[in-house]
């Protein structure tokens, strides 16, 4: 090699002449998510305010009157491994790591006023965030009810969706996790008059009554969180697939007047009250034990403790529906 040569074979040394050698792939990212929810009756109808007709505990003549929920703990399944979603903080829907869904929009039936306190003309049927990795995913999972360190807050001193009306009972009991109530000629409950109604909250007064917010969960006597995990063969796809809400499974057990043999869950007095004592068969059957238990299994809990136990039935995978 001449001399010549030799400054350009050290230049080529220190910086590199050679583009033979690709560039390592980037791993992309994470996107965000947006999980979309529809409630429906036993035949696959929307469950939304103003419809008439649905199918909801083998009653047929059936009208929404209210349909909201509390979630947290939002994850999506890869394998084995939960992947944790962080919530868009929305100042809505969306606060911390709990989110409300609400089906009920104010109108018609859904106009009852509870405890008086009236409802909104605003719904929210989707949860929106990050996933801490990128799909694909094989499903999704989430936590009924709101966690203990925001369920005790004071409604009037916290960020929405917490400070949602309608759904606490003060900084002692907390926030109620789930209420639905729908009306039917069959059961006497119609209009204004009369309602039936699904309510759970934790039952955590053992520490609550003293002022002070639960160290965790395991400290209420019922924590009433069912933890729901969703997958299916096929994966799940956020864009595509929804997470049904099945209002008819949430009433399943429940017998209805003329059933044969049974006394008639769903009567005339339509009230189902799930967030009294820790037994509530004190209160009689239409809002005790015998009425409360029905519905507990149906989302994955045990009545008396209020912790997992067998598998829920009231939500659900299903493909989006062709447009």
């Amino acid at each position: 090699m001449s001399l010549e040569f030799r400054p350009l074979v050290v230049l080529c040394l220190a910086v590199g002449c050679s583009s033979s050698d690709p560039a390592p792939p980037s791993t992309p990212g994470p996107s965000p998510v947006t999980l979309q929810f529809e409630a429906v009756d036993a035949a696959g109808t929307p469950y939304v305010c103003g419809a008439k007709g649905l199918h909801i505990a083998g009653l047929t003549d059936v009208t929404p009157g209210d349909l909201r929920l509390y979630v947290h703990e939002v994850r999506l399944l890869k394998g084995d491994r939960a992947i944790p979603v962080t919530l868009d903080q929305d100042h809505a829907w969306q606060f911390q790591n709990v989110a409300l869904l609400d089906f009920e929009d104010a109108t018609a039936a859904c106009s009852y006023v509870i405890f008086g306190k009236s409802k909104t003309p605003d719904t929210n049927h989707v949860l929106r965030g990050l996933p801490a990795e990128a799909g694909p995913y094989d499903g999704v999972e989430f936590t009924l009810g709101v966690p203990v360190a925001l369920n005790h807050l004071e409604t009037a001193d916290s960020k929405s969706p917490l400070n949602t009306t309608g759904m606490d009972h003060g900084a002692a009991d907390g926030r109620q996790f789930v209420r639905v109530s729908f009306y039917s000629d069959t059961t006497g409950a119609t209009g204004d008059k009369d309602h039936n109604l699904l309510v759970f909250r934790s039952v955590c007064n053992n520490v609550t009554n003293g002022g002070e917010i639960p160290a965790s969960a395991d400290a209420c006597d019922k924590p009433n969180r069912p933890t729901i995990r969703l997958a299916q063969a096929g994966g799940f796809d956020p864009t595509k697939d929804r997470i049904v809400v099945d209002v008819d499974a949430m009433f399943r057990g429940y017998t209805t007047p003329g059933t044969p043999g049974a006394h008639a869950d769903l009567s005339d007095g339509g009230r189902i009250d799930c967030y009294g004592p820790l037994n509530a068969g004190d209160l009689g059957p239409q809002i005790g034990a015998e009425r409360c238990g029905t519905f507990y299994p149906n989302v994955g809990l045990d009545y008396t403790t209020g912790r997992p136990q067998g598998t829920q039935g009231v939500f659900r995978i299903e493909k989006s529906k062709a447009r």
